[in-house]
């Protein structure tokens, strides 16, 4: 009889380790997916500082000196892993409007009479109101304006930190 009895304490306590065992490997898994995306946005965050991107809201942010048309500006955006500046939010919109100059693109285009932005997402309007009858857009001092693609201006590229997790 103690045999049996040992034996069935055995068998009763090894599925419970092996349960055990399989909640522990999956919390380790979770946590290290974790620190492995917090070191990968800090990296990024490194890398924006060090190469004069501006950094706000899990986003970081370039300014061209330089002018191009609209494509090429997505083009060297892309070089660099981002694109143009894709607006979130009303609190991203306002520090942009207070930091760019001289008009900039930003990475929202029309097509079929409807704005999108690079990323695929159809514009929000009520985040945005697009002013002008051109297919690309740029930032003004009063909200976002629409021109020709071909002329030239400086841009502004956003790579999205949260993105790397």
């Amino acid at each position: 009889m103690e045999r049996r009895g040992g034996g069935g304490g055995e068998r009763s306590g090894s599925p419970e380790r092996g349960t055990g065992s399989r909640i522990g490997l999956l919390s380790n898994i979770w946590f290290w997916r974790g620190v492995a995306g917090v070191l990968t946005a800090a990296v990024i965050l490194i890398l924006c500082i060090q190469f004069g991107w501006l950094y706000f809201q899990r986003k970081c942010y370039y300014l061209s000196e330089s002018e191009a048309n609209w494509n090429s500006s997505q083009s060297f955006c892309a070089l660099h892993n981002a694109s143009l500046l894709v607006i979130e939010n009303h609190q991203e919109l306002s520090f942009m409007m207070k930091i760019t100059k001289q008009d900039p693109w930003i990475g929202l285009y029309r097509r079929n009479e409807e704005f999108f932005w690079v990323n695929g997402k159809a514009l929000d309007n009520k985040l945005i109101e697009v002013k002008g009858s051109g297919n690309c857009a740029y930032l003004e001092s009063k909200g976002v304006s629409a021109s020709g693609c071909y002329l030239t201006r400086k841009w502004v590229c956003s790579l999205n930190t949260s993105l790397a997790r």
